[in-house]
């Protein structure tokens, strides 16, 4: 087997996609696959060292945003060098994540069959997230990133939506408490607590 064999052999990442009418469809036009060029991997791989394999896929995979699989690091085609060191810094946090899964004060993990269906369905799914989904800022609120547009869903495209486990009710805005530990943060920061301490690793 390949490397993206192999990953995928381990967390089933693909399968979950494409099993994901919304998410298979947010990836029509991306393409999974190793990119003929690996001279960024080889100067990467430099720079990481034996910690997890570095691989350079297609510029569409996963809308052309670096992400992680077991044991290994992706990057697009064409990725700038000007952002390397940076990008693997954040991916490398995601590897030591999956090596050991941390104890993150404030956070409760949370069973997918607390999401509500329809939530569900139009959640993205993240590689990097995955393996531990669902949390709970202090054990009630849960974000969930929504894609925008059902008809015409675009990687890049989310709403996180706080949906709250005693009153049923999900919004926009996050709770007063999580602004005051992380100040202002992106959708793509706000996700998901792992996401949160790759982006900001001193918070």
């Amino acid at each position: 087997m390949n490397i993206l064999e192999q990953a995928e052999a381990a967390d089933h990442y693909l399968a979950t996609v494409a099993a994901s009418p919304i998410n298979a469809a947010a990836r029509a036009a991306c393409s999974y696959t190793l990119w003929p060029d690996q001279s960024l991997a080889v100067r990467a791989q430099a720079m990481v060292g034996d910690v997890a394999k570095v691989v350079i896929l297609h510029p569409t995979a996963e809308g052309g945003m670096p992400h992680t699989r077991p044991k290994m690091i992706a990057l697009p085609a064409y990725f700038p060098e000007s952002r390397l060191a940076e990008t693997l810094r954040h991916e490398l946090v995601h590897i030591e994540q999956r090596r050991a899964p941390p104890v993150l004060e404030s956070w409760q993990r949370v069973d997918e069959r607390e999401i509500p269906e329809h939530f569900l369905v139009r959640a993205r799914l993240n590689p990097d997230t995955a393996q531990a989904r669902w949390w709970a800022w202090e054990g009630r609120h849960i974000p969930i990133p929504v894609f925008e547009r059902e008809d015409k869903p675009r990687l890049q495209d989310i709403t996180v939506f706080w949906y709250n486990r005693q009153t049923g009710r999900a919004i926009r805005k996050p709770p007063a408490t999580f602004t005051a530990a992380y100040g202002e943060v992106t959708p793509a920061q706000a996700e998901h607590p792992y996401e949160l301490a790759a982006y900001l690793p001193t918070k």
